[in-house]
């Protein structure tokens, strides 16, 4: 029988040796986590906690709701839970204190003008404040090597124009056609190729806007799903389970390209049966994904609770603990 660890132990773990130094410092993890369908639920909710706690931006992929095979709509399911204004005002003010103004007391979740706040701030003029920040803006936005051009040349002009959730640029962030967006010379379309770039530089713009890291949990329960329950939810064929989990083999072996950043599966029992029982959706039915989860070393006795796969066990509470 598969050894576990206790619901409590690993979090420990994810909160020590990663949240608090290895992400915190700018490192990048994906950690797999199965459990049952009674434990998952609570699973997620108190990575949530956790993270969310440690001032990390958390976002949360549902298999059962976005087509977790295909990349594109994974960051874009990312894109439409971030608050873009928000994180570009905060990119601003950080720039500013940079350029020693005063920004104390200036919530970046607030409508007013960010330049106009920083110069009441001040006691300065809000055109003086755009002239001195816009420079510094294309040095650390424009510029920045970390981020997809597009992308930065489109987080660039979110900070000079005061972008509102209504911006053109915010729509092609978060899907609207490439159409929408010549104008600003942007011709880059959000596709199977490209989302793995947009997610990348996602990752360093939420670092920029003071974030200590982003937190993506995933939970692909659905994929493994072997009969189509027919309840209204998203169903995955054998070749659409075969994608995902080559797209997960991809983050694995990508995965220090994303800056400080965490990517949490919570799956299925049936995920970590290995080899693949005949019919069944676990990570046995692909080779190259079964190769970097299965353990090299295994203690008889002990779970490993910093391996990439950790096999969960708990009680509920309120059923509790």
């Amino acid at each position: 029988m598969p050894k576990t660890t206790q619901l409590d132990d690993w979090l420990d773990v994810l909160d020590k040796e990663y949240l608090g130094d290895y992400i915190l410092s700018g490192g990048s993890s994906i950690k797999f986590a199965v459990a049952s369908d009674e434990l998952r639920p609570q699973v997620i909710e108190k990575v949530e906690a956790l993270c969310s706690g440690a001032k990390f931006l958390v976002l949360k992929v549902d298999a059962a709701q976005v087509r977790v095979h295909m990349p594109q709509e994974i960051y874009l399911s990312m894109a439409m839970q971030i608050e873009w204004p928000r994180l570009t005002r905060a990119v601003v003010l950080n720039i500013a204190e940079e350029r020693r103004y005063r920004v104390d007391g200036i919530d970046p979740a607030d409508d007013e003008s960010i330049f106009e706040a920083i110069a009441e701030r001040n006691g300065v003029d809000s055109r003086s404040v755009h002239q001195d920040l816009r420079p510094a803006i294309q040095d650390r936005v424009y510029r920045n090597p970390g981020m997809m051009r597009d992308f930065r040349a489109a987080m660039a002009k979110l900070c000079s124009d005061e972008g509102g959730p209504d911006h053109p640029l915010v729509g092609w962030l978060t899907g609207a056609r490439i159409g929408t967006v010549r104008d600003y010379l942007i011709y880059t379309r959000i596709d199977r190729t490209t989302a793995r770039h947009f997610i990348e530089s996602t990752a360093k713009w939420v670092r920029l806007a003071g974030y200590s890291g982003t937190v993506l949990l995933v939970d692909n329960s659905r994929v493994t799903l072997a009969r189509n329950p027919k309840d209204g939810l998203r169903y995955y064929t054998r070749g659409m389970v075969v994608d995902h989990f080559q797209m997960l083999r991809e983050f694995i072996d990508d995965i220090d390209r994303i800056e400080a950043t965490m990517i949490v599966v919570t799956t299925s029992e049936q995920f970590g049966e290995s080899p693949a029982p005949r019919g069944t959706r676990s990570m046995g039915l692909y080779d190259a994904l079964n190769h970097r989860l299965l353990e090299d070393v295994r203690d008889k006795r002990l779970a490993n609770p910093v391996a990439s796969l950790v096999r969960l066990n708990g009680s509920l509470r309120n059923g509790a603990e």
